[in-house]
C-alpha cells in the first residue's frame, strides 16, 4: 500500500515536472503571430473595420502572458481619416495556479498610449454607431431574458477571488468631435490601481488634462467582499477630485448661454476642489467648493450628505462673490429618486447699493438725481418646494433697516404667484428712481421772445427728451395673481398714508386693486382699478372715492401743483389706453368735487374786485379764501371740462366754467365772482358793494396762471349801481363820468379843450387803465 503510494506521487510529480517544462519551452516553439492575420480578418468581418497589430507575443509560465504592441483599428467611412482607436502597447499576465481553481489572479495589466476618438456629425451620425449595432443584432437574448439571467445567476466563481498586483492606463487620449462645437480633448490621461483584492480597500489614482486643464483624484475603494453580495450603496469610498483651473473656452460652443456680465468666456475659467466619502451604512458625505473666475469671481461652497439614498441633506451651501459673502443656505432635498423636493433656509449678508452698482451700472444712473436713495437690503427666508412650486414662509425683507414680511406661494410652470406683504412703517421715496436731468444746451429762444438762460435750457431739455416707449404687458396674460398688502404707515413723496391695504387679482391678463384703502391727510381713500393687459397698449380704469382729505399735500405730491388748500372729498370714474404720459390723450371719465374750509392761490379775487373799485387799492396776497367749493367735471380725451363750478366764502359767491388741458397742463377757465359783503379794511372805503360783479379770465400754464377781467360795456353797466355811493359815482367810476375830482386846472387857458367823449368810452378807457389794458 505505502509503495503505491509513493508510486503515484512519484510518478505526479514527473507529470507536472514535464508540464512546466512543456510551458517554459512552448513560446519559443509556437510563434503567436501566426494567428495575427486570423485575428485581423476576423475583427474586419465582424465590424467591417480594418484592425492592424504590429506584433503579439506570449508566455505560459509562471504567468499566462498575452503583449500586443502597435494595435490600430481604422474609423468608420465618412469620417475623420484618422484611427478609431489605437493602443501602443497592451499587456496583461495572468497568475497559471490560480486558474486550475477558476480563480483570476491578474500579475499585472497595462494599457500603453490608448488613444480613442469619438465623433458625430450634425445629422447625428457617429463613428461608434455602427458598432452598437453590429453587437444588438449578433443574436444576443432579448433585454428582458437577459436581465432575468443575470438577476438569477450567482457571482462568477472566476470574480470571487479576483486580485492584481497592479492596473495601469498610460498616456491616455479621448477625443471628442462635434459637427457643433471644438473638439474636447482628454489627454496625459494616467489611471493606476495597486494591490487591486477583495478584502482591503484599494487605491486609485487618476490624471490628465482636459482640453489643457490638469486635474487630478486620489481615491480608495472598498474593500469589495464578496462580490455576489455587493451593494454599491454602501460600497466604502474616500476620495477627492481637484482641478485648479479648467479654462471655459474649449467648452464656449456648449455653453449656449454666457451672461455677458461675466465677460469674455475666453478669459474664463473654473476651479474645482471636492471630497467624496462613502460609508458601509450608506452614508455619504461631500464638500468643496466651486471657483468661477471671470469679471466676476464666483464661488459656491457646499457640505452635504446622505444618511438614506434619497434624501440630501444640506449643512452648509454659500455663496460669495469677488469675495463678499451674499448668502448662504441650509436644509434637506428629499424624494431625490422620485420626485424631489426641498426645504430651505436661505439668509443673505447685507448688500449696499454702491456694491451692486459695480454689476449693475444703471443703479448709478437711475439715482444719480435722488437726494437720499436706498443703501442696504437685506433678507432670510425659508424656502420649501419642488418642481412644480415654492412656497416662502416667512421672508424677512430688511430696506433699509425697515421690516418687511412676506409669504406666499409661486407655481413655476402657469406662472401662479400669491403672495402676502406687511409692513409697519415704510418709506417709499429712496426706492423710487430719479435719474439726473441732462444739462440743456446753451441759447434757445422762447416763443414770445428771448428767454432766460434757465428757461431756455428747461425747453432744451424737453425738447431733446424722448417720448417714453409703451411696454408691452402681453406676457402677463397667462399669470395668476392673487396678493395683499398692508402697512401700518407708507410714505410717499411727502404723504404719509396710514392703514393701507390692497389687494390685488389677476388672471387672462386682467388685474384689479379691489379694494385699495389707506387714511391721508386727516380723511380717507378707497380706489378700486383694473389693468388689462391682453391687448397692446394695455388699458386701464379706476373708481376713486375721497373723503375729508387735506387737498393741498395731496396736489403737491401727486402733480407738484401749488395752486389749492382745504378739506376735500371726491369721487371720479377714469378710463384710459397706455401707460406712458402720452396716454393722457386717451383719458375720459368724470367726477365731482366738494372742498370746504380752504383757498385758492396764485391769484386774488378780492384783490382783483378792489383794482376795479379802486385802482390805488393795495394788493394783497395772491390767494383767494373760501368755504366751499363744489363742482362736477368730465374729462374728454385728456380735457377736463367743468359747467358748474360754485365757490361760497364771506365776501364772494363764484361761478364758473371752463376746460383744463391735462395734456399740456394747460387753464382756460372763467369765473364771475359777485360780492355779497364789504370790501372795508380790505383796501376800500365803500361801506357796501353787494351785487359787484367782475367776470375773470384764468388762462395758461398750471405753474403760472395769468387772471385777467373779463370787462365790457355791458359789464360796466351792470355793475353801475353797486359801483355808486349813496347816489353818487365813486372811485375809479366817479372819476370817469366826472362825479369825482374837477378837471384839469393845470390845463393852459388858450388851449383849445378836447372833444367830449361818450360816457361809454370814458367806461372802458378808465377801466382799462386800471387793469392795465
Amino acid at each position: 500500500m505505502t509503495t503505491a503510494v509513493t508510486k503515484t506521487v512519484r510518478y505526479s510529480l514527473i507529470i507536472l515536472g514535464l508540464l512546466i517544462v512543456a510551458l517554459l519551452v512552448a513560446p519559443f516553439f509556437i510563434d503567436v503571430n501566426t494567428y495575427k492575420t486570423q485575428i485581423e480578418q476576423g475583427v474586419e468581418d465582424a465590424t467591417g473595420r480594418k484592425l492592424t497589430i504590429g506584433t503579439i507575443s506570449a508566455s505560459l509560465f509562471p504567468w499566462i502572458g498575452v503583449e500586443l504592441e502597435d494595435v490600430h483599428l481604422a474609423n468608420r467611412d465618412g469620417f475623420a481619416a484618422r484611427d478609431f482607436a489605437s493602443v501602443q502597447k497592451l499587456n496583461v499576465k495572468l497568475a497559471l495556479l490560480p486558474l486550475l481553481s477558476k480563480n483570476i489572479e491578474i500579475k499585472h495589466f497595462e494599457i500603453t498610449s490608448p488613444n480613442v476618438y469619438l465623433e458625430r456629425h450634425k445629422d447625428g451620425q457617429t463613428n461608434w454607431g455602427d458598432l452598437v449595432a453590429s453587437e444588438a443584432s449578433s443574436g444576443a437574448a432579448p433585454a428582458d431574458s437577459a436581465e432575468m439571467a443575470t438577476a438569477d445567476a450567482p457571482a462568477s466563481p472566476a470574480l470571487a477571488a479576483l486580485q492584481a498586483e497592479s492596473l495601469t492606463l498610460t498616456d491616455g487620449e479621448f477625443t471628442w468631435a462635434d459637427a457643433e462645437s471644438d473638439p474636447v480633448v482628454l489627454s496625459a490621461l494616467n489611471v493606476e490601481l495597486n494591490d487591486v483584492q477583495l478584502e482591503r480597500p484599494v487605491g486609485v489614482k487618476v490624471s490628465g488634462k482636459l482640453s489643457g486643464n490638469a486635474f487630478d483624484v486620489d481615491a480608495t475603494v472598498g474593500p469589495l467582499g464578496d462580490l455576489a453580495k455587493l451593494d454599491p450603496v454602501q460600497l466604502p469610498v474616500q476620495g477627492q477630485i481637484k482641478a485648479d483651473k479648467v479654462e471655459l473656452k474649449a467648452f464656449k460652443e456648449l455653453i449656449k448661454e454666457w451672461p455677458e456680465q461675466l465677460g469674455d468666456i475666453n478669459s474664463a475659467s473654473i476651479g474645482l476642489n471636492a471630497k467624496m466619502e462613502q460609508r458601509p451604512d450608506g452614508l455619504r458625505l461631500g464638500e468643496g467648493e466651486v471657483v468661477l473666475n471671470s469679471l466676476l469671481n464666483i464661488k459656491l461652497g457646499w457640505k452635504v450628505d446622505m444618511a438614506k439614498p434619497d434624501t440630501l441633506e444640506v449643512r452648509r451651501a454659500a455663496l460669495a462673490v469677488n469675495g463678499k459673502d451674499l448668502l448662504e443656505a441650509r436644509g434637506s432635498v428629499n424624494r431625490l429618486t422620485t420626485e424631489p423636493a426641498f426645504q430651505l433656509r436661505v439668509d443673505g449678508q447685507p448688500l449696499e447699493r454702491s456694491w451692486l452698482a459695480a454689476f449693475a451700472p444703471e443703479l448709478n444712473s437711475l439715482y444719480a438725481g435722488h437726494p437720499s436713495p436706498w443703501k442696504q437690503i437685506k433678507f432670510g427666508t425659508l424656502l420649501a418646494g419642488d418642481a412644480k412650486q415654492v412656497e416662502i414662509r416667512d421672508m424677512q425683507l430688511m430696506l433699509d433697516q425697515e421690516l418687511v414680511q412676506i409669504s406666499g406661494a409661486v407655481v413655476y410652470a402657469v406662472p401662479d404667484i400669491r403672495l402676502r406683504i406687511a409692513t409697519r412703517a415704510l418709506h417709499m421715496d429712496p426706492w423710487l428712481p430719479q435719474p439726473k436731468e441732462e444739462q440743456a444746451a446753451s441759447g434757445g429762444v422762447a416763443a414770445g421772445g428771448p428767454a432766460s438762460p434757465a428757461a431756455a435750457g428747461k425747453v432744451a431739455t424737453k425738447a431733446a427728451e424722448k417720448p417714453a416707449e409703451e411696454p408691452d404687458l402681453r406676457f402677463l396674460k397667462p399669470w395668476r395673481v392673487t396678493a395683499k398688502v398692508q402697512a401700518d404707515t407708507l410714505y410717499l413723496r411727502g404723504l404719509q398714508m396710514g392703514n393701507f391695504n390692497v389687494n390685488i387679482n389677476g388672471s387672462g391678463g386682467q388685474f384689479d386693486l379691489n379694494p385699495l384703502r389707506f387714511n391721508l391727510a386727516g380723511g380717507s381713500v378707497t380706489e378700486t382699478a383694473s389693468l388689462n393687459a391682453a391687448a397692446f397698449p394695455a388699458s386701464w380704469k379706476e373708481s376713486v372715492h375721497i373723503t375729508d382729505v387735506q387737498v393741498g399735500p395731496l396736489l403737491k405730491a401727486l402733480a407738484d401743483m401749488d395752486m389749492l388748500e382745504g378739506k376735500l372729498s371726491m369721487d371720479t370714474n377714469l378710463k384710459a389706453t397706455g401707460l406712458t404720459p402720452a396716454a393722457m390723450k386717451t383719458l375720459n371719465g368724470g367726477g365731482n368735487v366738494l372742498m370746504g374750509n380752504g383757498k385758492i392761490k396764485g391769484f386774488d379775487i378780492a384783490g382783483a374786485i378792489r383794482k376795479f373799485t379802486n385802482p390805488m387799492a393795495a394788493m394783497g396776497p395772491k390767494e383767494t379764501d373760501f368755504s366751499q367749493l363744489s363742482g362736477s367735471f368730465t374729462v374728454d380725451n385728456g380735457i377736463a371740462t367743468n359747467q358748474d363750478l360754485f365757490m361760497a366764502s364771506p365776501l364772494l359767491r363764484v361761478t364758473g366754467n371752463g376746460t383744463v388741458d391735462l395734456v399740456r397742463k394747460l387753464l382756460d377757465y372763467h369765473i364771475k365772482p359777485r360780492v355779497v359783503g364789504t370790501l372795508i379794511g380790505q383796501g376800500d372805503s365803500a361801506a357796501v358793494r353787494r351785487g359787484l360783479t367782475v367776470p375773470l379770465h384764468i388762462t395758461g400754464p398750471f405753474d403760472a396762471p395769468s387772471v385777467k377781467p373779463e370787462i365790457s360795456a355791458s359789464t360796466i353797466i351792470e355793475n353801475a349801481p353797486a359801483l355808486l355811493n349813496k347816489g353818487k359815482v365813486g372811485g375809479a367810476l366817479g372819476k370817469i363820468l366826472g362825479g369825482g375830482a374837477p378837471a384839469n386846472q393845470d390845463a393852459p387857458a388858450d388851449q383849445p379843450a378836447p372833444p367830449p367823449e361818450s360816457p361809454e368810452k370814458k367806461l372802458l378807457k378808465g377801466l382799462g387803465g386800471a387793469f392795465g389794458f
